[in-house]
Order: structure tokens, then sequence, then C-alpha cells
């Protein structure tokens, strides 16, 4: 296996944001080794959610949380994918029986009939899991002491419901201009909801589809899906040609 050379404007290391599918807890701002295979990355992420590196899967996404690919290749390294600062790492636990799948329900924390003294003899525990979790992992602890209020699958739902259809908007960070298209959740690209836009220049990434699914019709690299709390609506005319001023894409 040949080693992964870093290509302009990319640094030995890079800095990526961990998403998992079984837990609302996020992990943020893990430098990790362009040279690691994807294989040594799933181990690394096991230590870090507890998840077991053979049933994992992992999707790179960019930092407005749309797919850009699949980590399928365990031989491949992680440079391999090009990832840039702030991407995000969304891990999907295959694990049917995953100890994950209760971490974040508090109510059953107390069902537990046997005795204290019993349950601690235990070789294999929930708690003694959580307690290295939570020592491997202090970005967690701190979580877990001011937990997330709302629930995964409506996150954002409040702030998706003030748009509609129709709407002008412009991206808070890009000011970028468009259409609000679609309003609502996109599975494909993670729990939550969802804007898809219209762009009005051809900053976006594809045509409004997301793999086999048509959410909205445009031109190709007019489509963008964003986050609602990236996009504001209101008056936004399309901009003049005096205007425009070029940008990075989105």
């Amino acid at each position: 296996m040949h080693s992964v050379q870093a290509l302009p404007g990319q640094t030995p290391s890079v800095i990526l944001h961990l998403t998992h599918n079984l837990t609302i807890n996020r992990i943020p701002e893990i430098r990790f080794d362009l040279s690691i295979t994807i294989k040594q990355l799933k181990e690394q992420i096991e230590k870090r959610y507890g998840s077991s590196s053979d049933q994992m899967e992992l999707i790179l996404q960019d930092t407005n949380g749309n797919n850009v690919s699949n980590l399928s290749d365990d031989t491949k390294q992680l440079g391999f994918y090009y990832p840039q600062d702030n991407y995000i790492i969304h891990v999907i636990d295959n694990n049917p029986n995953s100890i994950l799948k209760d971490i974040d329900d508090v109510s059953k924390v107390n069902k537990y009939t046997m005795s204290e003294e019993d349950y601690d003899k235990l070789q294999d525990n929930f708690r003694k899991f959580k307690k290295q979790l939570l020592e491997n992992n202090p970005e967690l602890a701190a979580k877990q002491n001011n937990p997330v209020i709302i629930t995964e699958e409506d996150y954002l739902k409040e702030e998706a419901e003030q748009m509609k259809k129709g709407d002008r908007c412009q991206l808070k960070e890009k000011k970028h201009r468009g259409t609000v298209e679609y309003v609502g959740k996109i599975p494909n690209l993670g729990q939550g909801y969802y804007i898809g836009i219209k762009l009005d220049e051809p900053y976006g990434k594809h045509n409004g589809s997301v793999g086999p699914v048509q959410y909205f019709e445009c031109p190709d690299k007019y489509g963008i899906f964003v986050r609602p709390d990236k996009v504001e609506v209101g008056d936004f005319p399309e901009y003049d040609l005096d205007d425009l001023v070029e940008d990075d894409e989105v």
C-alpha cells in the first residue's frame, strides 16, 4: 500500500467532528493523521464511542452535513478521501445488540434488580462501559451535565417550520441566495430537518437529489441542502451583476 501524499492545501492531519446514529452525543474537533487506514480510524473511533469496529460503517460529510463519500475500504488511508478541516465522520453502528442503543435512555438506569455489590462484580456491565467511555471522552462527560433537550429525529424542527417552499432565502455564511424548494427530513443525510434550496448561481452540489431520491428539481450545481439554522428567509432578490462576488463553493 503506497503512502498518501498531502495534496496542495492539505496538511498531514485533519480536524474532524464525530456523530453517531445511535446517540445524540457529538464529539467535536478530533485531530486524525491522514496516513492512518480506515481500519485504524474505526479502531480509534471504537475507543471513543464503544461501537465495534468490525460492525461499523463510516460516512464522510461536509460542514453542512451533506454526504461526501462512504469510507468503505478498510485498506485505504484517510487522506485518500481528501477530508477537510471541520468535515464530519458519521458513524453507523450495524450491531443489532449494540449497547449504545440504551446510552441516551435515562429511564433504564434504575431497572436492575440485583444488588449493587453483585452488579459491580460482573466482569462486563454497562456501568463499567459508560465509565470507560466518559474517561476516554471528556467531551461526552461535559454533555452528560448539559443534556440536549430536543430529540435527534426532530433536530431543528421548529426552525424548519418557519420556512416554506417558495420563500426567498440567503445562506448566512456564504451569502449565496436562492429559493426554498424543500423543507423536511432526508434520511440519507442524517436525523433531523433540512432545507432544500435552488440557488440563483451554480454554487451548489447537485440537482436537488440525494441518491435515488429527487426532492426538488433544478439544474445541476444549483441545488443544495442545509440545516435550517444555516439559512435565513426574507426579502432577498437576486444579486445584480455588480453585486456578485466570486466565492468558494458551498
